[in-house]
């Protein structure tokens, strides 16, 4: 059988979503981290109120406490920008960033391996 890379590509995620520094969150969570993590690529940031607006993810209820979820466990920050108090942004937080970065290594690790 011919070598399939997305199934490599899925087993070296595996590997890098468990290790012991892995962040500990759910599906709905990573499609929230996700999403942020495309929008600031795009040279953009989510409010809070975007991320609730994700109606193809989850309820607003499930949104929030998911969100809650991602900044207990560090992968996002909350943040405000200029004098504005009244709109929070969300921002990776180092561990967001790192966690993203082992993606990418997975991806590359794919590309490089031997066939």
């Amino acid at each position: 059988m011919k070598k399939n890379y997305y199934i490599q590509f899925l087993n070296l995620l595996k590997a890098l979503e468990h290790p012991p520094k892995a962040p500990d969150i759910d599906v709905t969570s990573k499609l929230i981290l996700d999403e942020v993590a495309i929008s600031l690529a795009k040279g953009e940031m989510l409010t809070v109120s975007d991320v609730m607006g994700l109606k193809h993810i989850g309820s607003p209820a499930t949104l929030h406490r998911k969100l809650n979820m991602l900044i207990a466990s560090r992968m996002v920050d909350p943040i405000f920008q200029g004098n504005n108090r009244r709109t929070k942004y969300i921002a990776l937080t180092e561990e967001g960033e790192a966690y993203f970065r082992r993606l990418s290594d997975a991806i590359q690790m794919t590309r490089t391996s031997p066939r």
